[in-house]
């Protein structure tokens, strides 16, 4: 396993030596590297383990909600998980990006928590007469389900039969 996303940066400093050798360094980091690994590892079983989302830690944790001025971007509060055994956290409400409504059929697209980037990404879905959702990408966890409808104007939070709606998929720990 190897640190991943943004939770640790690797160092470049020195202390007291002009200059540090590389080698020195790369000790260095290694040592703290294993140290966060097996952390990080210690804290993801102490929730039970694997990938999901720590409940209660912030109000409605990573939750998807459609905007209170409805439109074609939905916001997602907040929140800490575990992706992978490492630690995410989504440090303040994010919108996606714009989604783009189908043209013939249904579709379903994903809005997943990234690792990489500690950030969230909407995976489109294909537009099918009976559409599947996407699978979720490596090193990120699912959040919600966005469906789209053909001729639609805006996301809801609940289905009316012409816009597009969520239907939350989150996975707690």
């Amino acid at each position: 396993m190897a640190i991943k996303g943004s939770g640790y940066t690797k160092t470049a400093w020195t202390f007291q030596e002009r200059p540090v050798a590389s080698s020195k360094l790369n000790l260095l980091d290694d040592r703290i590297e294993t140290a966060l690994e097996l952390a990080f590892w210690l804290l993801n079983m102490a929730w039970g383990g694997g990938s999901g989302i720590l409940r209660g830690a912030t109000t409605d944790d990573l939750k998807v909600e459609a905007k209170s001025t409805p439109g074609m971007t939905v916001a997602v509060k907040p929140g800490y998980a575990f992706i992978s055994k490492m630690p995410f956290k989504l440090a303040s409400s994010t919108d996606t990006s714009t989604l783009v409504a189908p043209t013939t059929h249904g579709r379903i697209d994903l809005v997943q928590a990234r690792l990489d980037t500690w950030g969230v990404s909407v995976k489109t879905g294909i537009e099918a007469v009976t559409p599947s959702p996407p699978s979720v990408d490596a090193d990120c966890i699912a959040l919600a389900r966005v469906y789209l409808r053909p001729g639609m104007t805006c996301i809801k939070n609940t289905d009316d039969a012409t816009n597009g709606y969520l239907a939350d998929v989150r996975t707690f720990l």
